[in-house]
This record gives C-alpha cells, structure tokens and sequence, in this order.
C-alpha cells in the first residue's frame, strides 16, 4: 500500500510540474506569418531583390564579403542571379527561415521548442534542457541551437551553422564562423517579434542586429499549416557555376547555363 502510494505521489508531482511548466510559458498558439518581408538589409520589402542594393540596414561586412554581395547583386539587376541555393530547394537555414513568406507554427515543451514551418516542410529544435553542443558538431543549416526562459522571452543560441549558404534573398554570404542570439517574445495579443544579433568574425565587421514580426492569423479553417513539397515541379536550380536558372515548359532554361 505504501509503494502504490509513494508512486501516486511522484506521478502527482510530476504532473503537478508540468503544469507549472506550461503556466510559466508564453501563449505562442497559432499559425503565424512574416509581416517584415524578405530582407534583413532592408525590412519592409517583400518583393525579390527590390531595393537590395539600397539597404537601409546593410550588413557590416568586410572587403571580400562586400565585394562577394556587390558581384551578387550585379548579377540579379542583369537577369543572371548567383548564389541562390534556395533555388534548390535548400533549406533556408538559421537566421533566414525567419524571413520565410510562409507560416510558421510553435510547439513549446519542457525540454525544448519547436518552430514548425510550412517552407520546404522544415523544423527546427531549441533545446532549453540545459543541452550544450556536441564537440563534434557537424555544420548544418539549422546548427545547435540553446534556448532559456527570461519572463516571457525565450533567448536562443545557436552554433555549428554551415557556411555556404545565405543570409537572405539578396545574396549576404557569411562564413562558418557565424552565431546567432535570437531574443522572441510576444509584444502584442497577436504580434510576435524576433530580435536577432548576428555575429561573425569571418565576414562582419560587427554584429549585425536586425528584427522580424511575425503576426498571428486569426482563426479559421485556413489557419494551418499547409504541405509544401519543393521538389515536385521544381523548375529552378543552380548550375556548377553558381547561375540560378529556369527551365521553360518545354524543359529547356530559360535563362543560366545549359543543362
């Protein structure tokens, strides 16, 4: 009789902590989507490559990165885009999937959070069980990513990111030595913002800090995420040399290199 009591008591405090642990976090429920646009370098645009040579919050890049974006942009105002590798259908990675014109989707937990999100039907893990990085941490799109609970703002680190792909859709290249610190919290019943910090020795001068909102869709049968299969009907890619191409309805580029 004891033990049956003893095990009722643990399951009570078990439980007893996992509410608590709910209460402590914040209401992210919902489907929510990007009100920023595409660009960190110039927030507010939503249209590809307008404006991103003109930015109003460039990337503190050094000479050979600035040089890189500079080549980059020339070859979009002339119709022959490069390094877009999302033409693909390469995950956008850590920072950039918060620049996704598709929704995403949040699911909270003891040990870690989970961002869901419609593009290319990716995910990514925060873990805020006290997790460190793996010394053998291989790069990756997502990298590791740490989170804590400050209040209602949950502060993400993240590592281990690859360095060959993208910051945004304007070409910003960055090195392997990049690290994310993301601060996200609700700052209104239905408005979320991400307050990012990226730094990187490698291709930046200094941290480049830059904010996403994010707004909740209201309620409703199209209140969901949706299946989102690049790779069916993809008629974009990425040549040896790094042209992005088109192909036509006839199967043929369009424009880039012959394939």
């Amino acid at each position: 009789m004891r033990r049956i009591i003893n095990l009722v008591a643990a399951g009570l405090l078990l439980c007893a902590g996992a509410a608590s642990a709910a209460e402590r976090t914040p209401d992210w429920s919902g489907v929510w989507v990007n009100i920023t646009g595409l660009y960190f370098s110039n927030p507010g645009t939503f249209r590809p490559l307008q404006n991103a040579g003109s930015a109003t919050n460039p990337p503190p890049l050094n000479a050979e990165y600035a040089k890189r974006w500079k080549v980059t942009l020339a070859a979009a105002e002339k119709g022959e885009p490069i390094n877009d590798r999302r033409a693909d259908c390469a995950w956008p990675g850590v920072p950039a999937i918060n620049l996704a014109p598709t929704p995403h989707e949040f699911l909270i937990t003891r040990d870690r959070v989970a961002m869901l999100s419609e593009a290319t039907g990716g995910f990514r893990l925060i873990y805020t069980d006290g997790s460190k990085p793996p010394e053998d941490l291989d790069p990756s799109y997502n990298g590791f990513s740490t989170g804590r609970w400050e209040g209602d703002t949950l502060v993400v680190d993240t590592v281990g990111l690859r360095g060959d792909i993208t910051l945004e859709q304007s070409g910003v290249e960055h090195s392997d030595q990049l690290t994310v610190r993301e601060r996200i919290r609700k700052v209104g019943p239905d408005l979320m913002e991400n307050e990012i910090t990226m730094t990187d020795p490698g291709a930046f001068t200094k941290p480049w800090k830059a904010t996403v909102q994010f707004r909740r869709m209201p309620p409703g049968p199209g209140s969901r995420l949706m299946e989102y299969v690049c790779q069916d009907n993809n008629r974009n890619g990425v040549g040896a040399d790094g042209t992005t191409y088109t192909l036509g309805s006839d199967g043929k580029p369009l424009t880039g290199p012959v394939k």
